[in-house]
């Protein structure tokens, strides 16, 4: 499995991602994005330092992504959505874990942080098989931290 950064000829992919009913139930807005919306956030998430949008890649074939939003405080919002044709192959826990890696190689790794909808029991697990500790509950959703001591350290779980 690859990593590379993010580019604009991904939006179109990222888009019917994003907007598959499986992933629209699974997020935290539970609704769709429109293409001009769409189009306008990768543009400014391309361009942004405080985000980072990676591609997870097998073999030419586009398995998913992993983005990093970072906040005031420095530490990092971790999302994942797997291409549709690839779930269920038991890969997201390794293109996690490896976005991970790449995205914060070696021993400066900040704090990550998630919120997860209860409603989602695959990605809670995959998010604790890769060393995040569930915090607490907020209106179905779950948060989940991993500090910066802890976690995948170059493995894939």
């Amino acid at each position: 499995m690859e990593f590379r950064k993010a580019v604009g000829e991904d939006a179109p992919d990222l888009l019917v991602w994003r907007n598959d009913p499986d992933t629209i139930a699974s997020s935290l807005t539970g609704k769709g994005v429109a293409p001009a919306d769409h189009f306008a956030w990768i543009a400014r998430v391309l361009a942004s330092p405080d985000y980072i949008l990676l591609m997870a890649e097998q073999a030419g074939e586009k398995l998913g992504m992993v983005r990093f939003d970072r906040d005031d405080e420095g530490e990092w919002e971790v999302s994942i959505n797997l291409n549709p044709a690839a779930r269920g192959r038991g890969l997201a826990a390794c293109v996690l874990a490896g976005a991970i890696a790449a995205a914060f190689p070696g021993q400066g790794r900040p704090t990550l942080v998630a919120w997860v909808k209860r409603s989602n029991p695959a990605s809670w697990r995959i998010f604790q098989r890769c060393g995040f500790a569930h915090q607490g509950d907020e209106d179905g959703v779950g948060y989940f931290r991993l500090a910066p001591s802890c976690g995948v350290g170059g493995r894939m779980p």
